[in-house]
């Protein structure tokens, strides 16, 4: 079954429907990122997602995902080329980008806070789910989640063109998840 954003169908994200082995389906899944240039243009772009699962067991088990950084792309040529170089994210020598969860906090607003990387280098990172936004599906097979996070590029270690490229980047989050079978 397919899944839409707001599928009349499909139910709501509950801490119930979450509980159980979940496998990324990477195709259905998306990170849309803005940043902005000359601290106030905004630029938007995208990473591939390549994989990631996740197991919730009345809280977060494990939780992995992982992004292509040889995929950045904001439609510049010019622009993606320089940022997947080097100088930013150095993909030909990193050429993945992982967060690892770490704690799933359904108290209050949703959410997940794990690491990052970017570079070798690891920073703490908290994605806000919108649960209003997620759905799964009746079965309880299929569920889509729906995130966002704040990341300080040069925390993580991607800090050139400092006068001309703002240090924040907002991460939108689209994780398709497919229940495993247990």
């Amino acid at each position: 079954m397919s899944l839409t954003d707001h599928s009349e169908a499909a139910a709501g994200l509950t801490a119930a429907a979450a509980d159980g082995s979940w496998t990324l389906d990477a195709g259905a899944s998306s990170v849309e990122f803005t940043g902005r240039h000359f601290f106030f243009l905004p630029v938007t772009g995208s990473l591939p997602v390549r994989s990631g699962s996740a197991v919730i067991r009345g809280g977060l088990r494990q939780l992995e995902a992982e992004v292509d950084a040889t995929g950045f792309g904001t439609g510049n040529r010019g622009r993606d080329k320089a940022v997947r170089g080097p100088a930013f994210l150095d993909a030909d020598r990193f050429p993945s980008i992982r967060f690892k969860g770490e704690r799933l906090t359904t108290a209050g607003p949703w959410q997940v806070t794990g690491l990052i990387d970017v570079k070798g280098r690891s920073v703490p990172l908290t994605f806000t789910v919108d649960t209003e936004a997620c759905a799964v599906s009746p079965d309880g097979t299929r569920a889509v989640v729906h995130a966002t996070a704040e990341l300080d590029r040069h925390a993580c270690g991607v800090s050139a063109m400092r006068p001309l490229v703002g240090p924040r980047l907002r991460l939108r989050v689209r994780a398709a998840f497919v229940r495993a079978a247990e």
